[in-house]
């Protein structure tokens, strides 16, 4: 064996002294690397993870404003349909009221004319009572050929009177 490592040119001192080079430059790196390294990729993981759980936060925060926004806008938008069927109420009670009204005096109107039509009518049929009894008198005056007493003027406008109530 001793022929191989002659043959390589291996010798074990030279070896030896670069085992122990190489286990001090990995220590060397392990202390000045490694461990500084591996407390910034430690570091790292942790902001990463805080990171995600305050971005967890964040988005349950969210949703839970979206469905809070949702709910108010659902209960406005209840309230304004509330508030409409509420006006359409109203208006619908102000148009029956007015409606109601407006029947009320068209039949007080109504009445009122009749009531009219009837005085004027009353005032029509004496003013034509007296027209004819003042004619009958006239016409009785003139057939008779003489001037008739105010009590035969009197009884000749009942008459005349009369038969006109009997006509109508």
């Amino acid at each position: 064996m001793e022929g191989i490592f002659h043959a390589l040119n291996f010798n074990v001192w030279t070896f030896l002294f670069q085992v122990i080079d190489l286990l001090v430059v990995m220590g060397v790196l392990y202390i000045l690397l490694y461990k500084p390294l591996g407390k910034i990729l430690a570091d790292r993981e942790v902001k990463i993870e805080g990171d995600l759980r305050d971005a967890a936060t964040a988005k349950e925060k969210a949703q839970q404003m979206l469905k809070e926004y949702q709910q108010q806008l659902q209960d406005a938008r209840q309230e304004a349909q509330a508030i409409l069927d509420r006006a359409s109420k109203m208006a619908e009670e102000t148009r029956a009221e007015i409606v109601a009204r407006a029947k009320e005096e068209a039949g007080r109107a109504l009445e009122q004319a009749r009531a009219e039509i009837e005085g004027e009518k009353g005032k029509a049929l004496a003013a034509i009572r007296s027209e004819a009894a003042a004619l009958a008198v006239l016409a009785a005056g003139k057939v008779l050929g003489r001037t008739l007493t105010p009590d035969d003027q009197e009884r000749l406008a009942r008459e005349a009177l009369d038969e006109v109530e009997r006509l109508q």
